[in-house]
């Protein structure tokens, strides 16, 4: 990236947009809608930023999936969005068998910490059948921060703690810090407004919202969930 870039102006600006969207107790298509804008926010932003010659270099893939056997942490409106993409774009038998993963994927992983979780290699509930994301256009922001040059460096990367050991994953460091100061603007934005501003594992929020549609009128109302 040639050009300088302000992270703390930028969190800051997302903070607004998100303090005006989040403010008025919206109903849960208006959190998955208001989130679409907050990412393409920062999917426009990266496309400006981002140098080309640095673009070529990422390695990551639809069909790959090797990161995606650890703890993802999401706000609840990433959460919200995902919900309501797949209720809306996924046929009633693929959500069925989306419900079965998450709820599989729940029992083996609720109490695992971040190595425990990584140690299982049980793939994320998104993942299908061609090992690609099935939310990807609504994809945690977290997720989005996560870029690899080598895929040989991540397949070492998973496997070296089992060792005692670790693998460095070169990474572009501007998608990871742009995307990180999106998450971080959201979770103020939600903070300054009195919402839940914690960060929850993503199976366990999905789930919830999955189980009790409910719950995204109750976060707009301010009330925090009991994950």
């Amino acid at each position: 990236m040639d050009r300088e870039f302000d992270f703390i102006a930028y969190a800051k600006r997302i903070q607004g947009m998100a303090a005006e969207v989040f403010s008025g107790a919206p109903p849960a298509a208006a959190i998955g809608a208001a989130m679409g804008r907050l990412t393409a926010r920062a999917e426009e932003t990266l496309a400006e930023y981002l140098d080309g010659r640095e673009g070529e270099h990422i390695a990551c893939r639809a069909g790959c999936g090797i990161c995606c056997v650890v703890n993802v942490s999401v706000l609840f409106p990433e959460a919200v969005a995902i919900v309501d993409c797949v209720q809306r774009s996924f046929s009633r038998e693929d959500l069925a068998k989306l419900k079965t993963r998450i709820d599989e994927l729940y029992l083996r992983s609720r109490w695992l910490d971040d190595e425990e979780r990584l140690f299982l290699r049980r793939p994320c509930a998104f993942l299908n059948e061609a090992n690609a994301c099935a939310i990807y256009p609504v994809r945690p922001l977290l997720c989005r921060s996560v870029t690899s040059t080598d895929p040989e460096s991540c397949l070492q990367a998973i496997a070296m703690p089992a060792l005692g050991e670790s693998k460095p994953v070169l990474m572009n460091i501007f998608q990871k810090s742009l995307m990180n100061a999106t998450f971080e603007g959201l979770g103020q934005a939600l903070e300054q407004l009195g919402l839940d501003s914690r960060g929850v594992r993503l199976t366990e929020a999905v789930k919830a919202l999955l189980e009790e549609p409910e719950l995204a009128a109750a976060f707009a109302a301010g009330y925090r969930m009991s994950l």
